[in-house]
């Protein structure tokens, strides 16, 4: 398994291509942070873009919200900005507050990503991230590959290799709204299933707390699908981050990148998005924080969008009790893949 060659000039301005099947699907990607920035669904009521993003290049490369954006290297949390790995300390960047957030203050999303373009329906962005890159050891090579099938699947495909251990999580951040991003229908009026066995608690910064705890009796109890906001900000972990921030641990058996661990569905019920993964964890993400967004037909504000962001638990580098199967450390000169996809029924 070879990587495609990096693009040997540097793209000072951000590339937008599009991908489209058969059928009349479309998504948009840009090469400023390997992001998704437009997915396009053929209706019979009419054309309608599904994911929450920037009105142009300049303001996309101005958001902070990580609209659509590949985040890395280490997606979500690591607490204080610090771990130990192999008895030494690392510090990397902090971009909130103490803690370093989807990779520290110029993280991947930031990046202009080299791109190639095998055919109209797939599009391989790559980056090589140097050792000490916002205080990580090794040099990362990054892959992300996205798909649009004819089936109206949206499949992200990761590969990387790092030559010094270092932890790596990759993931997509991508709002999603199936009413419409230009909508005023939200993400809590949604029907939502995730097959989540267990939540992570946080404390008000995000950090989780160490403890997994089963859905089982509580809020976070989405297994047999449920409106978004049914139980909405009705316990003290969803109210000390204002919504749904949380991570859920994924049923094992179902990480396959085949089953639907998560569907969602449109207010109107038009809609159906699954959710298949090869990641042990997912992010569920209601907008708390979209405070005054530019969007591309309105302003976004909270619950505008819900992101669902497979990957490894949040600060697992400071969590060897969870087990090393979710940890997320590279190890030098293995490849490694994982793949998340989305598919849309209508």
């Amino acid at each position: 398994m070879q990587f495609i060659k990096e693009q040997r000039h540097t793209l000072k301005t951000p590339k937008v291509i599009a991908l489209a099947n058969q059928h009349g699907m479309k998504i948009i990607l840009t090469s400023l942070g390997a992001g998704w920035v437009s997915c396009i669904l053929p209706l019979s009521t009419g054309k309608r873009d599904v994911v929450l993003g920037s009105p142009n290049m300049s303001a996309q490369m101005a958001q902070g919200v990580y609209l659509g954006s590949t985040v890395g290297r280490v997606a979500n949390r690591i607490a204080n900005a610090k771990f130990i790995l192999e008895n030494n300390e690392y510090s990397v960047t902090n971009n909130q507050g103490v803690h370093c957030l989807h990779g520290g203050k110029d993280n991947f999303s930031h990046r202009v990503w080299s791109i190639t373009q095998p055919d109209q329906q797939q599009a391989v962005f790559t980056l090589v991230s140097p050792d000490g890159d916002q205080g990580f050891p090794g040099e990362l090579k990054v892959e992300v590959r996205y798909e649009l099938t004819d089936d109206n699947q949206v499949i992200i495909s990761y590969k990387y290799q790092v030559d010094k251990g270092c932890p790596v999580n990759l993931t997509n951040h991508t709002y999603f709204n199936l009413a419409g991003e230009n909508s005023a229908k939200t993400a809590l009026e949604h029907d939502l299933q995730i097959n989540g066995t267990h939540f992570l608690p946080t404390d008000n910064e995000g950090i989780p707390t160490g403890e997994w705890r089963d859905v089982t009796d509580t809020h976070f109890d989405f297994r047999q699908g449920k409106r978004i906001g049914r139980d909405f900000l009705q316990d003290d972990e969803q109210r000390t981050v204002g919504g749904y921030d949380h991570t859920f641990i994924l049923d094992s058996t179902l990480t396959d990148g085949k089953e639907a661990v998560a569907s969602l569905i449109s207010p109107d019920g038009d809609v159906r998005m699954n959710v298949t993964t090869t990641r042990p964890a997912m992010q569920l993400y209601t907008g708390n924080y979209l405070i005054a967004v530019s969007g591309k037909s309105q302003v976004y504000t909270p619950f505008s969008g819900v992101a669902f962001e497979t990957q490894f638990p949040p600060d697992a580098i400071n969590h060897p009790e969870w087990g090393e199967q979710y940890r997320g450390i590279a190890e030098p000169n293995n490849i490694y893949t994982s793949q998340t996809s989305y598919q849309f029924i209508f």
